[in-house]
């Protein structure tokens, strides 16, 4: 039986799977993935915002400082208030198919909302949404999700 990982050796593995061609633009569009899903129930509080931000850290491995990744989730949080949080997980798994990169950016978007303990049902929707927009089957999200969070505590 595999051990489970600790967030910190998930977020290593997943930095290898962010290796892509436009990385930057597909880790902006992962973490707005999973500030939406952490915003699945109605909003993002003060300790899921804290989360989210280490997550960020953790991803980026310091490459993303504090301050870029509170302004990066203040856009997110702009856009959703702007447009709606559905258009949104729809623009978000739209940009994530032409990068060609929606496994990748909702692996990272799992990833977060996991971090914001665990993946709960409103935030497994959301990411469905993102992956069905990015053209991924059901069965794919599913699958990616679980990775994300077969994580020890």
């Amino acid at each position: 039986m595999a051990k489970k990982l600790t967030l910190e050796e998930h977020a290593d593995q997943i930095r290898d799977d962010l290796k892509v061609p436009h990385q930057s633009d597909v880790f902006a569009h992962a973490v707005e993935a999973g500030y939406l899903a952490a915003r699945a129930d109605g909003e993002v509080d003060a300790n899921e915002r804290t989360v989210l931000t280490k997550a960020v850290e953790l991803l980026s491995k310091g490459a993303v400082i504090e301050w870029e990744t509170e302004q990066l989730l203040d856009e997110c949080q702009g856009r959703a208030e702007k447009d709606g949080a559905e258009t949104r997980a729809t623009k978000v798994g739209e940009a994530l198919k032409e990068l060609g990169q929606a496994e990748a950016g909702l692996l990272v978007a799992a990833f977060v909302a996991r971090a914001t303990n665990g993946v709960e049902k409103s935030e497994a929707e959301v990411l469905k949404a993102i992956g069905k927009a990015a053209g991924l089957s059901p069965d794919k999200v599913k699958t990616i999700v679980k990775r994300a969070t077969d994580l020890g505590d």
